[in-house]
């Protein structure tokens, strides 16, 4: 066929080396690109209203899309978890999925814009 200048599709990779799609938008793409929302911020969030408790390091996303299909409140934001400082700690806006941040690690969550620091 490639004689004939026809090129065979590549094969479909499946299985655990391939890409995981999400269809509540709620996992992170590795690579942290997401067309709909623009470039992201790191930030830390925080969960004392004096912001001296760290709890998570992540990405802060502009815009209002929604997280695990609930539209974001007026003081909340979209975030992704990078990285985890205290897995105990308890999502500030939870989902049926998400209560504690060891559960949010590589996944969309909203939380309080108050409570979120650029780095």
């Amino acid at each position: 066929m490639q004689s004939q200048g026809l090129a065979l599709s590549p094969e479909v990779e499946v299985g655990p080396s391939a890409a995981h799609v999400s269809t509540k938008k709620s996992f992170v793409d590795p690579s942290r690109h997401e067309p709909e929302m623009g470039d992201s911020d790191k930030c830390g969030l925080y969960v004392n209203e004096n912001t001296s408790r760290l709890v998570v390091l992540g990405r802060l996303y502009e815009g209002l899309t929604p997280v695990h299909n609930i539209t974001l409140g007026n003081d909340q934001v979209k975030v992704n978890i990078e990285e985890t400082r205290d897995v105990d700690a308890h999502i500030l806006v939870p989902t049926q999925e998400v209560q504690l941040v060891a559960q949010a690690l590589n996944t969309f969550i909203a939380w309080l814009t108050h409570l979120v620091k650029r780095l």
